[in-house]
């Protein structure tokens, strides 16, 4: 170790750091994931009360349940890809599974509308989009809030 000028520099295996990274932590962006289906439960609530409204609530509260447990599961399965791995000695597998999951995702995503809008019959395309987006707000919100 260096210190130098009120700041430390860290070598380390031929890597200059100038300060260590932060822990991730895992176990709790796990927990707040999987208590995201909360939402899809929400949303279902929510399409069923705007079926009612419309005049058609077995289709709405479908359609809003297709679009929130779309992004429910492209989402988890992020979470697990890239959250699995953690520590310094894994820095270069980690941005890996990053950008792994993220691309799962997108596909996941993707494959998961083109499933929805060609088998499932009938739905509100509208309401399958607003279902997702309000889940992707939710999502972001929750991670926002928490503190780590």
């Amino acid at each position: 170790m260096v210190f130098v000028a009120k700041r430390l520099i860290l070598v380390q295996n031929g890597y200059l750091m100038t300060k260590p990274a932060r822990q991730t932590h895992q176990a709790k962006i796990f927990a707040l994931q999987i208590r995201q289906f909360w939402g899809v439960l929400f949303l279902m609530v929510a399409g069923l009360l705007l079926g009612l409204v419309m005049g058609q609530p077995q289709i709405t509260t479908k359609s809003m349940m297709l679009g929130a447990l779309l992004s429910y599961v492209a989402q988890m399965a992020f979470t697990f890809i890239a959250y699995r791995l953690t520590g310094a000695k894994a820095r270069q597998a980690i941005v890996l599974h990053l950008y792994l999951g993220q691309v799962v995702k997108w596909v996941l995503t993707i494959v998961g509308f083109a499933m929805i809008f060609m088998w499932i019959k009938p739905i509100i395309a509208p309401v399958v989009l607003l279902g997702y987006i309000l889940m992707q707000f939710g999502h972001n919100v929750v991670m926002w809030r928490s503190k780590f």
